[in-house]
């Protein structure tokens, strides 16, 4: 890699926006390029931490593997975002995989390396707490998001946000139905079952990858209509339930 490329990828990104001319040219003295092809990993579980990544450009999945083959996704890495340094700091390995979901490329950042220039510069220090912070306030968003909303309100929340992100009522999925099921903590056919629903109902309409919307208003209005009609759904069940058992207790009463 050329100096001039090597400078401008790591000036562009956000950890280094405060970094020094001196400390730039210590700092890429140590930097490493990674080109990584879709479906390749960077690491495995339980390899230990001795560098974090910083993705350039592409879209890495952080996930941990399970025996029946349905991986679960912790986290979407995408450009400018750094990964791997809570466990160099806790020099604990992995507790996950990482693998290319397209065409990647990464900058290595050696543990010895990194160390230095965070004892060099407060500002740096500074800002990659920031990120760590905003990345465990977005775990506990998610972990909220899945405890206190049923599918159906994961799978329109999601929508909405997708929609407001790409600026249109037409989305397109850039990741495959199985990675943004278990994205939502789904199975894949849950999500499928909750896109049909929607598409009955006249809300979106599917194709491929690409999903339209409607009107963004309605279906995100949608998952307080559909809880509410399967509470009352569940209340008629009950007093359905109730009056027969009633019914039955009459009956045995007069023979």
């Amino acid at each position: 890699m050329s100096k001039i490329n090597l400078d401008g990828l790591l000036l562009n990104q956000a950890l280094f926006r405060h970094i020094s001319p001196f400390e730039l040219d210590s700092l890429k003295k140590e930097v490493g390029k990674m080109e990584l092809e879709k479906g390749f990993s960077l690491f495995q579980k339980g390899d230990m931490a001795d560098a974090c990544f910083i993705l350039v450009y592409g879209m890495v999945k952080l996930a941990i593997p399970a025996s029946n083959g349905s991986d679960k996704i912790v986290e979407l890495i995408r450009p400018g975002q750094c990964f791997g340094e809570a466990m160099m700091f806790l020099e604990e390995p992995y507790p996950f995989y990482a693998e290319a979901l397209e065409p990647s490329l990464l900058l290595r950042l050696p543990k010895n390396a990194l160390f230095k220039l965070l004892d060099q510069s407060p500002a740096i220090a500074r800002q990659m707490m920031t990120g760590l912070s905003y990345r465990l306030l977005g775990f506990i968003r998610s972990v909220e998001r899945q405890s206190s909303h049923n599918a159906m309100q994961r799978v329109v929340d999601y929508l909405v946000q997708t929609s407001l992100s790409q600026e249109s009522n037409e989305i397109r999925l850039e990741l495959k139905k199985n990675v943004v099921a278990s994205l939502l903590n789904l199975t894949p056919e849950t999500f499928s079952r909750m896109l049909h629903h929607l598409s009955e109902l006249g809300l979106i309409s599917v194709s491929a990858s690409r999903i339209k919307i409607s009107s963004v208003s309605s279906l995100k209005a949608y998952p307080q209509i559909h809880s509410e009609a399967e509470q009352a759904s569940g209340k008629l069940t009950m007093h359905s339930a109730s009056h027969k058992k009633s019914t039955l207790r009459s009956a045995v009463s007069v023979s």
